[in-house]
């Protein structure tokens, strides 16, 4: 059996090939987990790495994930032998560079699937088997250039030697166009703002660097923002390497009359100053709501966002932001990166990343005819169809705005449904749904009394703790964690016919109810209302990628839900009303506006008594005020009078803002809008 100084040689032949093919590669090391570890401490002492372990390993701690930005290593190591995000595992994999090497310490092949799922288990995660384990077992040691060393077994082949030798070209010939775009962004016509696009690795954030070099030397003053600092300190790593005067404080770079600076994403919401050029790295890290905003408040931009990368897909967020772009800033403009800069074009283990977790699976549609066909899938399914996993997927992942590896994991693992929508071979719609609740008394009481938080069980452990009544808890229900449906079926009934098929089949299984949790915005709001569901909770933090504040809704199935729900809900919408302006102060107008429509009205006749008097001229506004502010529950009201009842915006500004003259013509068009509603 090969020792360690066989192993020590083997690794570094296996980097110095690897580095003449600009390639990178994967080494599965099966077996104890004392040997795994033993064997990656002979490795660990050749140059540098990341460790991803519960505990240190050759005096080497584990790595948190900011330490990853920014960075390039030789080699990375993961003990897969406890349980962990697999977000952490793929992003540690983008700073491998050519000649790296991804080591992964597993159980013998055999074991894998079952050691996983008891380490989920010692997380909370309801499991019995990893189908996503399998999965890898079945497929990670047939990719290319993946070598699998099994304990006692030995060393796997070296992979073959290249004839010519790789060099990068620094900078690439995609990277010095950009940087031409992102100059021309700055001194060309307003309001055209710049979107670049790359996958993981392709130098987008130096590009950023070495524009803002340039534009340092027409002493122009540049902002540069992205969701933390370390995500933005390769682009201030190159600019100062293209300008080695320039002066370099903390969160900026200066350079004659010149300023790079760095700003947290919401200092530049408040900052009275318009820089040259804004630049906001990794866009899909803030939300649509924030970005939105910076669309018509500066106006030279330029946007940059990875949509394939390892720590996930940004695919949906682009698909959105297109749009949105597309609404604010019809002559915005694109580039995209396709080269990689820190190993080959031909790099093997990305493509076998890519693949082994989906990261790069696209939607392709042919048109059919075809009958619409809904029907369950399990995950075993899933594994055996190759091509249905990749459609599923990759539907998901155009349809959520920010997805990641885990959610390929907790597709496979987490005990729940799967419902698709066919057309012939064409996967048009999915429905994953979870199951919540069916705790025994014990587990439910702990729960409700906030003794323990098992994992999932988000609107069931919810409402249980909010009312102080472990009913929500013993009762198993169904969550939808996420439906979606392609482009071109969209708002044709796809989605109408996932949720019946649900229903129909949580009904027989003998579930209580349905529920979901999204993001609160008007088309979501009102699709959810068509179903049949009502609002019941809203979340009082906002999504740190979507923006918005998260609805949690229900549709009752079981006897005696129904009645349940509808108390519920006029609790959550008088609660609403009261405690807005403390909790939810930023809540978008149109958001609150599409929200109230759905709630049960709260307006009694004295209320609608006050507001004829108020529409009267009998009574002032500010007496008028709580009986005004009932009556919008229930009802579409004018995103003025929103404003003026919920955000308690002034007088003056409202008047700028829906340029009114002054208080008595807002008061005019509060005093229509209701009465019209009301029919006063």
């Amino acid at each position: 059996m090969p020792g360690a100084a066989d192993f020590q040689r083997y690794c570094q032949q296996l980097a110095s090939t690897l580095r003449a093919a600009g390639h990178r590669a994967c080494l599965l090391l099966s077996g104890e987990e004392s040997w795994g570890v033993a064997m990656a401490e002979v490795l660990m002492s050749q140059g540098d790495g990341l460790l991803l372990a519960p505990e240190a390993i050759a005096g080497q701690r584990p790595a948190s994930k900011p330490e990853s930005l920014g960075i390039e290593s030789d080699w990375l190591v993961i003990n897969a032998h406890h349980y962990q995000s697999l977000n952490q595992w793929l992003a540690a994999a983008g700073t491998l560079r050519a000649g790296g090497l991804l080591v992964l310490l597993c159980p013998p092949m055999n074991d894998w699937p079952a050691d996983y799922a008891a380490s989920m288990r010692h997380q909370g995660f309801d499991v019995d088997d990893s189908a996503f384990i399998r999965r890898l077992c079945r497929e990670w040691p047939t990719a290319s250039n993946t070598l699998l060393w099994c304990q006692k077994a030995p060393l796997p082949d070296m992979p073959p030697t290249p004839e010519a030798c790789w060099q990068a070209a620094l900078p690439s010939e995609g990277q010095c166009r950009t940087v031409q775009a992102i100059c021309r962004a700055a001194k060309g016509r307003a309001g055209r703002p710049l979107l670049i696009r790359a996958d993981r690795g392709r130098g987008k954030t130096t590009a950023l660097g070495l524009a803002a070099a340039e534009l340092l030397r027409d002493q122009r003053r540049i902002v540069i923002t992205a969701a933390r600092p370390g995500m933005v300190e390769t682009a201030f790593r190159h600019a100062q390497s293209a300008l080695p005067d320039a002066r370099r404080e903390k969160h900026a770079l200066s350079w004659r009359e010149g300023r790079l600076e760095y700003l947290p994403p919401a200092e530049l919401l408040s900052r009275r100053q318009t820089p040259d050029l804004l630049l906001v790295d990794e866009a899909a890290h803030l939300s649509l709501t924030l970005l939105d905003t910076l669309l018509q408040r500066y106006p030279r931009l330029v946007f940059a966002s990875t949509v394939h990368g390892y720590e996930g897909s940004g695919r949906g967020f682009d698909i959105r932001f297109r749009r949105c772009l597309d609404r604010r800033r019809p002559h915005w403009r694109r580039e995209y990166l396709r080269s990689p800069l820190r190993w080959a074009e031909d790099d093997p283990l990305e493509a076998g990343l890519n693949r082994l977790f989906l990261l790069d699976a696209d939607v392709a549609m042919a048109q059919s005819s075809d009958p619409l066909v809904v029907h369950v899938v399990d995950p075993d399914t899933l594994i055996r169809e190759p091509s249905l996993l990749r459609q599923v997927h990759g539907l998901l992942l155009d349809a959520h705005y920010q997805t990641t590896p885990q959610d390929l994991q907790f597709l496979l693992d987490l005990p729940g449904r799967i419902w698709v929508a066919r057309r012939g071979e064409n996967i048009v719609g999915v429905c994953q749904a979870f199951v919540e609740g069916g705790f025994d008394k014990t587990l439910a009481e702990a729960t409700c009394a906030g003794r323990r938080r098992p994992r999932g069980h988000l609107l069931a452990q919810t409402l249980a703790v909010q009312t102080g009544n472990p009913k929500y808890l013993l009762s198993p229900s169904l969550r939808v964690n996420r439906i979606a449906v392609v482009d071109g079926e969209r708002r044709a009934g796809v989605a109408s016919a996932l949720l019946a098929a649900l229903s129909r089949q949580a009904h027989e299984e003998g579930m209580a109810f349905l529920s979901s949790s999204f993001a609160c915005e008007p088309d979501v709001v009102a699709f959810w209302h068509s179903a049949g569901f009502i609002p019941l909770h809203l979340g009082s933090r906002r999504d740190a990628a979507s923006g918005s504040y998260s609805l949690m809704v229900a549709l009752a199935l079981g006897e005696g839900w129904s009645e349940d729900f509808v108390l519920q809900q006029q609790r959550f919408a008088q609660s609403l009303l009261t405690s807005f302006r403390l909790i939810y102060p930023e809540m978008p107008p149109e958001a609150l506006q599409a929200l109230l429509s759905v709630l049960p009205a709260l307006s009694d006749s004295d209320d609608l008594r006050q507001l004829q008097r108020y529409a009267a001229g009998q009574l002032s506004f500010e007496m008028a005020a709580p009986s005004l502010k009932r009556c919008c529950a229930g009802r579409l009201v004018s995103a003025l009078c929103i404003e003026r009842f919920f955000h308690e915006e002034d007088w003056s500004a409202l008047a700028r803002r829906y340029r009114l003259d002054g208080r008595g013509a807002i008061e005019t068009e509060i005093k229509s809008t209701l009465s019209a509603l009301i029919d006063v």
